[in-house]
């Protein structure tokens, strides 16, 4: 879907708030299934919305995302530091719309969490 990258740029710049991105790439993804044959690859389950990531670093938080599922799932696979399985978990919560902790990695020092809404 080359379009996602565009989108994603106009995000980054600030001329779209990831909002309006995830409407834009519901409609793109709502286009592409509805041509693919039964049985193909279908988008994200309605339940999940947002995945959430937070990153604590010497008691601190430096990391507050909220992103929505279209892009957090095209985005999984390029997440540094994080294992194959780890993508899978959170690639696999998404699809299926399951709302809550995917991923709380570490402790008060440093943590990681994931967390679908």
């Amino acid at each position: 879907m080359p379009d996602v990258e565009k989108i994603l740029e106009l995000v980054a710049q600030g001329a779209l708030t990831p909002e309006e991105a995830d409407e834009i790439l519901a409609a793109l993804e709502h286009d592409t299934t509805d041509e693919q044959p039964a049985g193909g690859a279908q988008g994200p389950a309605t339940g999940a919305r947002h995945l959430r990531i937070e990153v604590m670093e010497g008691g601190r938080r430096v990391v507050n995302l909220r992103v929505p599922v279209n892009v957090a799932n095209w985005a999984s696979g390029y997440l540094p530091g994080l294992s194959e399985l780890d993508r899978d978990r959170i690639r696999g919560a998404i699809a299926s719309g399951t709302r809550g902790t995917i991923l709380d990695i570490g402790d008060d020092d440093g943590r990681v969490l994931i967390v679908t809404e």
